[in-house]
């Protein structure tokens, strides 16, 4: 009787331990799959920014602006960078910047498109 009782605790404590375990793994999935779904939309709201400046005539098209989300990454670095710089004098945007020929733009436009496809691609697949 006592071994039957032991059994009994063992699998009502195994039992309760894989339900709070399951409860736990589908609230983690639950959270990752927003976050997901965050990235994904502002990744596409970046591809829009970049595609409006790349149409817009007279703007330079060789250096992307930052992405939100690594501007706030690279705030440390261009502050540690302008320190050093010193008191030297800065250089006029256009001689710091080369333009892009159209063929670069759409290069880099139908690179840009490539991407976006075979990570849309791997996000179906990973939701199916």
């Amino acid at each position: 009787m006592l071994l039957l009782a032991t059994a009994s605790r063992l699998r009502s404590r195994i039992r309760s331990g894989l339900a709070d375990a399951t409860a736990q793994v589908v609230t983690e999935a639950e959270l990752a799959a927003q976050h997901v779904q965050q990235e994904w939309q502002l990744f596409w709201q970046e591809v829009q920014l970049e595609a409006e400046r790349l149409e817009r005539p007279g703007e330079e098209a060789s250096e992307p602006e930052p992405s939100p989300s690594t501007a706030s990454r690279q705030a440390p670095a261009a502050d540690q960078q302008q320190d050093s710089e010193g008191d030297s004098q800065p250089q006029p945007e256009s001689a710091t910047r080369k333009r892009a020929s159209p063929a670069q733009v759409q290069e880099s436009i139908d690179q840009l498109r490539a991407e976006v496809a075979g990570l849309n691609q791997r996000l179906e697949q990973n939701t199916l």
